[in-house]
């Protein structure tokens, strides 16, 4: 008898489980996917269209059971989107923002051009230089850094011209425009980086390590013999150096040198 009233009141309990389970299942599943997608290129837009009908897989999907980590993986095949946020917000939505990689830096390798973002990760190969949103990227010369997919540089030279470059964006708006490509000459005494401007004109920044962002922006705004102060027969050719001295920057502008 009272074995027969254990096993009644456990299939009860056990159907009781099941309806509450079945309950909450109902309420928390996904049933929108609100996706905002920050995007500057055409290929972006179609990327993004492919991310949305992916996140829209994740429709009738556990919200309680849904694992972050398997939406985060939908984005390992499009490097040039990052994933600003995933959030399930409960009991039945799930929240992401997403934003386009600027590419911004080529360096030429055996596997073509290995193209970095504005923030140094390493996005992937192309065969040319061409951006995504039009226009070519920076050509950088001279760097040697390790490359991992994903992961951004970890280089000292690397980031002193990362540290120009928001300079340079800050005051030039898109430095590509201006800015064709940037080579790394090692020295005995001390080292440069050579800053080919599109009109012609060069910027050699005399030990670009030291005191990077403070050389960037003297090399453009010197009242004397800074970029923006050149005018645009002057920025066709010579050669606008930046050197440090005893905790100062010294900048000269000579037209002889091509």
């Amino acid at each position: 008898m009272k074995k027969r009233v254990f096993l009644t009141t456990l299939v009860s309990f056990l159907l009781l489980a099941a309806v509450v389970a079945a309950g909450l299942n109902a309420v928390f599943t996904v049933n929108v996917v609100k996706a905002e997608f920050s995007v500057a290129s055409a290929e972006g837009e179609r990327e993004a269209a492919e991310i949305k009908e992916k996140l829209d897989r994740f429709v009738g999907k556990s919200t309680v059971f849904l694992d972050e980590e398997e939406v985060s993986a939908i984005f390992a095949a499009y490097p040039c989107m990052k994933a600003d946020k995933i959030a399930k917000k409960y009991p039945s939505t799930l929240e992401v923002s997403v934003s386009e990689r600027d590419e911004a830096f080529a360096v030429l390798t055996e596997r073509g051009y290995a193209v970095l973002s504005d923030d140094g990760t390493y996005l992937y190969n192309k065969d040319s230089l061409t951006n995504r949103k039009g226009g070519e990227n920076l050509l950088l010369s001279g760097f040697s850094f390790s490359l991992v997919q994903g992961e951004r540089v970890e280089d000292e030279k690397f980031s002193a011209l990362l540290s120009m470059y928001g300079v340079f964006a800050e005051l030039l708006g898109e430095v590509r425009a201006n800015v064709v490509s940037v080579t790394y000459h090692p020295g005995l005494v001390s080292d440069t980086f050579l800053i080919q401007m599109r009109e012609g004109v060069r910027i050699e920044i005399v030990t670009p390590c030291d005191m990077a962002e403070e050389k960037a922006l003297s090399a453009l705004s010197d009242e004397q013999y800074g970029y923006l102060a050149r005018s645009d027969g002057e920025r066709l050719s010579g050669c606008i150096t930046v050197v440090g001295a005893d905790g100062k920057i010294l900048v000269d502008y000579d037209v002889s040198r091509n």
